[in-house]
């Protein structure tokens, strides 16, 4: 009797699980949230809105990594997913959300730049986005002058 009370209650907690995350995520899935498909699709007037698209340092001291935070915001009626994001060098790290930004929330993409090598840089980021073309790929821009 005790096996079958808490696989009722298990049926019973799985099932109510399913249906908030459903609910919560209906805006992601077609109909209902039952779908299974994320649209990726259609996104019209879909665009992200950058707060800053370039950081530029001045002299900084050589061996301190600098760290900066590129934020973004959907400005579009769809979600939207940062697909790619590649650094010019090695000398740039990079971490970006991997989940989708829905309409009307911020995003980020974090980079540190190593700052080993001594004189000025420019460095460029290019991001991929889920975004109908041509408005699908993005170039964020980091310069200064490393100094001893």
């Amino acid at each position: 009797m005790k096996k079958v009370f808490l696989s009722a209650f298990a049926i019973v907690f799985f099932l109510t699980l399913s249906q908030n995350v459903s609910a919560q995520w209906g805006d992601l899935f077609g109909s209902g949230g039952n779908s299974g498909k994320v649209e990726l699709s259609s996104n019209e007037n879909a665009t992200l809105k950058w707060d800053v698209m370039e950081y530029n340092f001045g002299d900084i001291k050589q061996n301190e990594p600098k760290k900066i935070e590129y934020t973004f915001t959907n400005t579009g009626n769809k979600p939207v997913f940062i697909t790619n994001a590649e650094a010019s060098c090695g000398c740039t790290k990079l971490e970006y959300e991997k989940s989708p930004i829905l309409p009307g929330k911020q995003g980020k993409i974090s980079t540190i730049y190593d700052a080993k090598e001594l004189g000025t840089f420019n460095k460029s980021i290019t991001v991929y986005t889920s975004l109908d073309a041509p408005n699908d790929v993005f170039e964020l821009r980091l310069n200064g002058n490393v100094v001893k």
